[in-house]
């Protein structure tokens, strides 16, 4: 016998015996063969295959498995939802070659506005009103690879949306009602009538979601966010509206007033006036950083005649009530923590707005007698003017040399940037008139500046050297103040907005208006005045109003001049052209604006000039709320230079006719009277009405006090200002500006 192997013959996995040596091959198409082998040998073999292949269906060996059955499932992210409120749905599908879905509501395809409806994506919106009589919907899910097979979400109850009954705000400056003072935040909250917080809920404020910087923002959770200064009327409304149902909504009114925070960061202030012991001038210049009712990082130049210049630095405080007035407070002895006793100056603000503020000096609080009385302004640093000085400026000071007589100075420079003032000449600016003494060229000069923002120059002129103190406020201004013997004077220096020596008669054309406040002959006097300039030197319509030591004239009947400017910015302007005559002199530092100055006869004065914007202007052009300022002297006085100063808050209605209107409300602070140096009061509260002329841009307003004010609107936020006729006495002029 032939040894016998084993070998496996394929499906099966039982061994078949084969002659040692030979082997089993298995063909492509399953048949087995031997080769090499004579076919005899293979009988006992083949034979036995049948009985093999039997064996092997005979659950010896392994089956094929049937395909899986096909599944699907479906879900939503809530079963409970509001009316117009969403909700996520999904489905699974397995054992199928896609797994996309068409969505059902109720057995309807999408759903439709009963039910509610669901998209493609599976996102279900609830409908508008809860469906009846059922309040559950069924979210049905079906195979699109095999429509037969179909799932059911868990049922959704839609239900009505939470009614607001109320909002509750905290932080409110009273109990009474919503009240909230510039930049500060309410923290509202929408309620149910059990006073339940409702969060899913958009705020709006004045009907904008969010609001704006005007009116304040409000923030998703319903934290209102004052403005700096209040919008207009002082009032805004804030809303919850529902986010599933636009028509449950709640609204709630609150009163923006101002507060502390409408004035912070650094500022540049000046003042001058009278110290009212021994009735000598004064002024101040300096800067200081404003915020949370604190001045800090304080520097100023104060100059009397009884005292000379001192610089120093000091403490103080301040506050700002509801309808912007305030009050200020300097500690110049100390470095610590101002307080009211510790206190060496006080002032009386009225905001314009968060970069600028009026101020007088005024008497303690909770007293009627000033140690100093004088006006000013504050303006805010808005840090450009890191540089020093740099280009072509024009200034106006004002004051009294060192004999105390009245002195103005305007004219012009150029500063280099880097420490130089150039000598003026035909072609670079470099002259100052005084006074009416005709113009002066200046000398080589220069300054230094500091990284205080604090700097000194030194301008020379034939007659001498000047010493000023100057605060940068921007790129293109700074406040000066003289502090050697031979003046003392402050005043501002504005950048020109044009090439140097580039300037021609056609700097004024149209309608301009300017306002002058000095003396003469030992009275006060004020000049508000209007002409038309035909860009080539004349001037036609001209009218001059004025207050003299008390006496009123004007306006009179149009008036002719003529006016003429060089090449560098200097001009001159005679109204009428003859005799008896107004004439100025004025430094250019913008096309239709410059710095003026009268040189008629015995008359010492300065101001400013500007070309109205927009107009005409009718009653309406006067309505909010408004910030007054006035400076000048009082007539009645027997004291040779009596100050008197007034600054206040004026609220208007608008017109009640195209061109007349009431004042509502108000109040004015006054740091003097005719009879008695440094009484200081409120006069509150102010009730009136003005009128505005039919064409142009003239206006008179009565007032408690003062009685009458002639206004000449030089924009829709600002007028010039002068006292009319009056019966206390008082020569003042100065601004009316809007706060909002």
């Amino acid at each position: 016998m032939v040894p016998q192997s084993e070998a496996f013959l394929f499906p099966s996995s039982k061994p078949v015996p084969v002659n040692s040596g030979e082997f089993l091959v298995r063909q492509l198409n399953g048949s087995l063969c031997l080769p090499k082998v004579q076919w005899q040998n293979l009988l006992p073999v083949l034979a036995l295959i049948p009985a093999l292949l039997a064996l092997n269906s005979c659950g010896g060996g392994s089956s094929t498995t049937p395909p899986a059955t096909p599944t699907i499932t479906a879900s939503c992210a809530a079963t409970l939802v509001t009316v117009n409120g969403t909700v996520q749905c999904t489905a699974t599908i397995t054992n199928l070659s896609s797994t996309l879905v068409n969505w059902q509501v109720n057995s309807i395809a999408g759903g439709n506005t009963t039910v509610g409806k669901i998209d493609t994506n599976g996102l279900y919106t609830a409908p508008t009103a809860v469906p009846t009589p059922n309040n559950i919907v069924t979210i049905t899910a079906i195979a699109q690879a095999q429509t037969t097979l179909t799932a059911n979400a868990p049922g959704i109850q839609i239900k009505a949306a939470t009614a607001i009954s109320a909002i509750v705000c905290s932080g409110s400056t009273q109990t009474s009602n919503l009240t909230v003072a510039s930049g500060m935040a309410l923290a509202c909250t929408a309620t149910d009538a059990g006073g339940n917080p409702i969060t899913s809920v958009f705020w709006q404020v004045n009907t904008i979601t969010g609001g704006t910087s005007s009116i304040g923002k409000i923030s998703a959770q319903g934290n209102y966010f004052a403005p700096l200064v209040p919008p207009a009327g002082g009032t805004v409304t804030i809303t919850a509206v529902s986010q599933t149902v636009s028509t449950n909504l709640m609204s709630v009114p609150v009163n923006v007033i101002f507060g502390n925070a409408v004035l912070q960061g650094p500022f540049v202030f000046s003042t001058s006036g009278r110290v009212i012991s021994g009735n000598t001038f004064f002024a101040r210049a300096g800067s200081f950083n404003m915020g949370n009712g604190t001045l800090i990082g304080n520097l100023e130049d104060y100059v009397s005649q009884s005292g000379g210049a001192t610089q120093r630095i000091f403490t103080g405080t301040y506050s700002i009530g509801p309808d912007g007035r305030g009050t200020m407070e300097f500690c110049e002895t100390i470095s610590t923590t101002c307080t009211t006793a510790a206190a060496t100056a006080f002032f009386r603000i009225a905001v314009v707005s968060p970069q600028q503020a009026q101020i007088i000096e005024f008497s303690q609080p909770n007293t009627s007698a000033a140690l100093n009385v004088g006006s000013g302004e504050m303006v805010s640093q808005d840090g450009s003017g890191s540089g020093g000085l740099a280009g072509a400026y024009s200034f106006n000071f004002s004051g009294v040399s060192s004999s105390a007589a009245p002195q103005s100075e305007v004219g012009e420079f150029s500063a280099n940037g880097h420490g130089t003032i150039s000598a003026g000449s035909a072609t670079t600016p470099g002259r100052i008139d005084i006074n009416n003494g005709g113009p002066q060229t200046l000398s080589a000069s220069t300054y230094t500046f500091g990284g205080n923002g604090q700097g000194t120059a030194r301008i020379v002129t034939s007659a001498g050297t000047s010493v000023f103190s100057f605060y940068v406020v921007s790129s293109s201004r700074a406040k000066f103040i003289e502090t050697d013997a031979s003046a003392i004077l402050v005043g501002d220096a504005f950048t020109q907005q044009t090439s140097s020596c580039n300037w021609g008669d056609n700097a004024l054309s149209g309608t301009i208006v300017f306002e002058t406040a000095g003396a003469m002959s030992g009275a006060g006097i004020t000049d508000l005045a209007s002409f038309t300039a035909d860009g080539t030197s004349g001037v036609t319509a001209a009218i001059i109003e004025q207050n003299s030591g008390g006496t009123v004239s004007g306006p009179g009947s149009p008036l002719s001049g003529s006016y003429s400017i060089d090449a560098c910015g200097r001009g001159t302007l005679d109204i009428p052209a003859t005799s008896p005559v107004h004439s100025y002199v004025f430094y250019m530092t913008s096309v239709g604006n410059a710095l003026i100055q009268e040189i008629t006869s015995g008359v010492v004065a300065h101001g400013t000039m500007v070309q109205p914007l927009a107009g005409p202007f009718t009653a309406a052009s006067l309505n909010g709320s408004y910030a007054l300022i006035l400076a000048g002297t009082n007539a009645m006085s027997t004291t040779t230079g009596n100050e008197q100063d007034l600054v206040g808050q004026l609220t208007t209605s608008g017109a009640t006719s195209s061109q007349s209107g009431t004042i509502t409300a108000g109040s004015v602070d006054i740091n003097n009277s005719a009879s008695n140096l440094g009484a200081t009061q409120t006069v509150s509260p102010q009730a009136g009405t003005y009128t505005i002329a039919t064409s142009g841009n003239r206006a008179t307003m009565t007032l408690t006090s003062p009685q009458n004010l002639v206004l000449y609107i030089v924009s829709p936020t600002q007028a010039f200002a002068m006292v009319g006729s009056d019966n206390t006495g008082i020569v003042a002029i100065g601004s009316l500006f809007k706060q909002f």
